[in-house]
């Protein structure tokens, strides 16, 4: 390698030459070559002179002569032959050698990492393109320099070379600062030894993590914080909680938890809009944070519930806390285009000490905040053992036999929401099946208020059952003519519940339903939320592998409101991904949901699943959506939820 700077660009390769050698070696056989043939000749002539006079007794010896002169020819010959193949080969080795730095040298212009070669005093001889934009210096500035300059972190062989114990000739993986424009920013570095010139050189390939600890930074408050309000969101407030039971300084301390929930914040929502929610949850939150800034944690549990945890001896004067932020509520307004709403709050408080269990503290507060609804809301209700226990027991039990009335009595009704596809003209709409249901007096119950409740008291199970039976015994004719038309399809995508994935008597069941009513598992899809999936893993993964094995398809449903790991995805037999609303709901207008969603699609892309959109509720969204290559959308920008009974054949089949 040349000694001094390399400098990387392109040029056009000369023609092959001959090494000196070479040249020399051919020209020394040219010469004899030219002698030998000059003494032939000689001899010959003397010959010829000799014949004439007569001296025919000196031919003999010339005959000899002339005989060696002419061996002395083949040999040059020969020799100059065998160096001649020399040459050419030692041509090819030279151009094969050319071709093989040009690689190179475009390899080491075009890649995106930078690439610095060091010698055995760390100075920098060789600088690519790309480390010149990492490091924000041009190659000439780099001529010689120590690399310690570039990168602190090697500015000593023992920090730079292979270590005693480590091999030279395997590559070693750094995470260190590098230096650009004089501030450090965050390096991956693989290194690797070379051995040069007869020293020991160092290649180093550089990559900036700047971008990647920014994106990790921000993944990981997405985690622990709700993203609208900035507060705590439920699972990393659950486990402050709980940690208060194992913390040795927390454990002996009283604590207080209250549960705060916005009175007729849906009225706001409904008539408002969501951005008038969200601007209504924004507001109340700062309040929250300057009233209770002493508070040992604050969280959004979701929706409009507030949290807050108090301990040690701020937790005695917990429920005056609380009642001045009532108060505080009661004196806002809240503004929207000119129309103010008055804001009031219910909240329940609980005491507790960590080292006797925190297992049932939220319950507790629940039920709390539950009576300070129940008596008009705008208040505080301190969790009490004896009105508390049966005001939660008459509630649950007007609940769990509605629920269960409403499944006997046929008070429970289906409708299809459509799903369509952005990304093909010639696939048809699909559907996604919800659940409805009307108490004892006709009036509907909200799917948040049923839906929960059947899942804490293992009633959704019967609920799944009830929809799958009417589902596949109403639409079988219609189930099969699909199939037909297409195989490869899905039409109707079914929820399923965590705690119907836990009940064993469900895939035999299941099994029969197909079987009995003849639709084939193609043409439904089964869709599972993310914590649903992720609840129990293995177990989710055995029951969507047996109805795989069958045909079904299944649906991660709401990916991204728990923010879990993709990894798990890699483990379960799903085919689509289907984004949650609460980022498409705002997606032109907030760059960071935006950019959730396109990471969303594109790792769903990689792993080879389509994604669905949710909560896609105008024309506008839907083409962005289109645009950003997510494979298919729903909500009321694709269309409104119509009764089961409506998708017919006609609706179904006119994109035959």
């Amino acid at each position: 390698m040349d000694s001094g700077h390399v400098r990387l660009g392109r040029r056009r390769s000369p023609p092959p030459r001959w090494s000196a050698s070479t040249r020399l070696a051919t020209l020394g056989l040219l010469c004899g070559l030219v002698a030998a043939l000059t003494c032939v000749g000689h001899l010959v002539w003397s010959w010829v002179n000799a014949y004439r006079e007569g001296t025919t007794a000196a031919a003999g010896p010339m005959v000899g002569a002339l005989l060696l002169a002419l061996l002395a020819v083949g040999l040059v010959i020969a020799l100059f032959l065998r160096v001649a193949v020399l040459a050419r080969v030692e041509t090819t080795k030279l151009s094969d050698l050319r071709v093989g730095v040009e690689t190179l040298r475009a390899l080491l212009g075009t890649t995106s990492d930078g690439v610095l070669i060091a010698d055995s005093n760390l100075r920098i001889r060789l600088f690519n393109p790309a480390a010149e934009i990492l490091f924000g210096r041009l190659s000439e500035e780099t001529l010689e320099i120590p690399l310690g300059e570039l990168i602190p972190g090697l500015i000593t062989p023992e920090a730079a070379f292979a270590a005693a114990d480590e091999d030279p000739g395997s590559p070693r993986v750094r995470h260190l600062d590098g230096i650009r424009g004089g501030e450090p920013f965050p390096l991956r570095l693989l290194l690797r030894d070379l051995s040069l010139e007869g020293d020991t050189w160092i290649l180093v390939l550089a990559e900036d993590l700047t971008e990647t600890e920014r994106a990790e930074v921000q993944i990981d408050f997405l985690q622990r914080h709700d993203p609208l309000t900035g507060l705590r969101n439920r699972r990393d407030f659950e486990r402050a909680v709980a940690k208060t039971a194992t913390d040795p300084k927390e454990a002996g301390r009283p604590h207080a938890l209250c549960l705060m929930d916005l009175d007729h914040f849906k009225l706001i929502n409904t008539a408002c809009g969501h951005a008038a929610g969200d601007k209504l949850l924004k507001q109340v939150a700062r309040i929250l944070s300057a009233r209770l800034a002493d508070a040992q944690a604050l969280a959004r549990l979701g929706g409009d519930e507030f949290a807050a945890l108090f301990g040690g001896d701020t937790a005695a004067t917990a429920e005056s806390r609380c009642e001045e932020f009532v108060r505080t509520l009661r004196s806002f307004l809240f503004t929207w285009h000119e129309r103010s709403y008055d804001v009031s709050l219910s909240v329940g408080l609980a005491t507790f000490l960590p080292d006797r269990g925190v297992a049932d503290v939220f319950a507790q507060v629940d039920i709390a905040c539950q009576t300070a609804k129940a008596q008009g809301g705008d208040r505080v209700c301190l969790y009490s053992e004896d009105d508390a226990e049966s005001a939660r027991h008459r509630a649950e039990a007007a609940l769990i036999s509605t629920i269960g009335g409403s499944l006997d009595e046929g008070r429970f009704c289906m409708i299809a929401q459509p799903i369509l596809p952005l990304r093909s003209t010639e696939e048809p709409l699909h559907y996604e099946v919800l659940a409805r249901m009307r108490d004892d007096q006709g009036n509907p119950v909200s799917p948040e208020q049923f839906i929960p409740a059947a899942e804490r008291y293992i009633l959704m199970p019967a609920v799944d059952r009830w929809i799958l039976a009417h589902l596949l015994a109403r639409q079988k004719e219609q189930l099969k003519a699909w199939h037909q038309r297409y195989p490869e399809h899905f039409l109707f995508a079914v929820n399923l519940s965590a705690t119907t994935l836990a009940d064993d008597a469900f895939l035999p069941y299941l099994k029969r339903q197909f079987e009995d009513n003849g639709v084939p598992y193609a043409s439904i899809c089964f869709e599972v939320t993310e914590t649903t999936a992720i609840a129990d893993l293995a177990r989710a993964r055995s029951f969507m592998q047996s109805l795989r094995d069958l045909g079904c398809a299944f649906a991660v449903d709401d990916f991204g409101a728990g923010f879990a790991s993709y990894a798990y995805l890699k483990h379960l037999p799903v085919q689509y991904l289907k984004i949650d609303g609460g980022f498409i709901r705002k997606l032109e207008t907030e760059p960071v949901d935006r950019a959730l969603v396109q990471s969303i699609n594109q790792i769903g892309h990689v792993l080879g699943l389509a994604t669905i959109a949710e909560w896609a509720e105008t024309p506008q969204v839907v083409e962005t959506l289109r645009e950003m290559g997510v494979d298919y959308a729903q909500g009321y920008g694709v269309g409104k939820t119509i009764a089961l009974d409506e998708v017919g054949p006609g609706r179904v089949l006119a994109f035959a």
